[in-house]
């Protein structure tokens, strides 16, 4: 148990890496250092179409499946007619769409989803879900709703380590934005993440599901990041998915985001653990909020500490500004209150690799406003969220993309 508390408690002296050693210039938090497809072949998407069974040479799902490092870039500018996710098992990928032509690409009807690999860096494209696939798919087998969460996310990362999503942006997700679990070492960073979409008919459970971004199970950095238009998870840490041969401790922290227009809260952890309780009460549990702007209703938590699965004694938080935690679910728990407050350290819990610094508030929404998400070239979609949090623009959550216009168009 000591040693437990030792490593639980203690704040690492990480030294941060060389410049040669990081992913690119830039790049910090725990997925600093990701390999991606350095020294590899460059790939090139050519074409915007998509075959399930024999896609085509030239073609995004053709270049992601091949075989060894490779770099993946676009020599076409538009949006990608994905027939369903696209999932990646293959190691040392980049994807890039910075040397795209015109506004670049955007991936469309389908999501993006790593499994069981390492070494992924993901750069500068868009990717907007959207309702088509999910109700085709209802339609063709006869569901009012889908059966499971497969395939709901924009991006998704599962049992993988050393990830760098950069300068992405995500939207109508019919679950979460992004969802990282049980991952070592991934950093999602300057990305724009806004109005996952609300119908209860994309979901399998829960009527309003318009949330952000879920993680478990991970060393991760979420920073300089806008979460804008949504019901809660900006992003949401929780103390799940741990297993009995994970020899780390979790460590989670979102750090210089702007969370913007939520309806329940802006961001969340759990107190306790839901799942696998024998195997994950063993393991220690950290998260921090540190530098975070949030935009929102103050009547709302920016910070809501979720009790409804207890407190666990291995959870531990720091929050660099104790006012904006709100306790949930406390009804019946009120013997559970002041333990779920101990959890609150009073300096940070860990430090990551290439750490972020703190920034001030004034800074982290004029940098985050100006360079978040695929900011190159902006479409029409980013736009408009970014004019929204510059105006203060308090708006319902989104329903359908064609509620507010649809896939932008990209100019070649």
């Amino acid at each position: 148990m000591r040693l437990f508390v030792f490593f639980l408690c203690l704040s690492l002296a990480v030294t941060a890496p060389a410049v040669e050693d990081l992913a690119f210039e830039g790049a910090a938090g725990f997925g600093a250092c990701a390999k991606g497809g350095k020294g590899g072949r460059v790939i090139e998407v050519s074409r915007l179409d998509d075959d399930l069974k024999n896609p085509a040479e030239g073609s995004f799902r053709w270049a992601v499946m091949q075989k060894g490092p490779r770099m993946v870039k676009f020599r076409v500018a538009g949006t990608i007619m994905l027939q369903d996710a696209v999932e990646i098992r293959e190691p040392f990928i980049t994807i890039d769409g910075g040397d795209a032509p015109g506004m670049g690409v955007c991936l469309r009807g389908g999501s993006l989803e790593f499994k069981d690999t390492h070494d992924i860096i993901v750069r500068n494209i868009r990717v907007r879900l959207g309702d088509e696939t999910t109700k085709r798919k209802n339609r063709e087998r006869n569901l009012k709703r889908p059966e499971h969460s497969n395939a709901l996310d924009c991006i998704g990362l599962t049992r993988c380590r050393d990830a760098i999503i950069d300068h992405v942006s995500t939207s109508w997700s019919c679950d979460e934005l992004f969802s990282v679990v049980h991952c070592q070492n991934v950093t999602v960073q300057w990305c724009l993440l806004a109005e996952p979409l609300s119908n209860p008919e994309l979901h399998p459970y829960g009527d309003n599901h318009a949330f952000c971004f879920n993680s478990s199970a991970d060393t991760l950095s979420v920073h300089h990041c806008l979460f804008a238009r949504y019901v809660m998870r900006g992003p949401q840490f929780e103390a799940n998915d741990m297993r009995k041969g994970d020899d780390y401790a979790v460590q989670m922290e979102a750090v210089n985001n702007v969370m913007f227009d939520y309806q329940k809260s802006g961001s969340r952890y759990t107190t306790g653990i839901e799942d696998h309780k024998n195997e994950a009460t063993p393991k220690g549990y950290a998260f921090q909020f540190i530098g975070n702007v949030y935009l929102g209703d103050p009547k709302r938590p920016a910070i809501e500490a979720v009790m409804k699965h207890g407190v666990h004694a291995g959870v531990h938080a720091f929050v660099d500004d104790r006012k904006q935690v709100g306790l949930s679910d406390t009804k019946g728990r009120e013997n559970l209150m002041e333990d779920a407050l101990k959890q609150l350290q009073e300096t940070p819990v860990f430090t990551s690799p290439a750490p972020i610094p703190k920034q001030s508030a004034d800074e982290v929404l004029s940098r985050v406003l100006e360079s978040a998400g695929c900011s190159h070239a902006r479409d029409a979609a980013d736009q408009r969220v970014i004019i929204s949090v510059r105006e203060r623009r308090f708006q319902p959550v989104v329903r359908s993309q064609n509620d507010v216009g649809g896939w932008p168009k990209l100019d070649e």
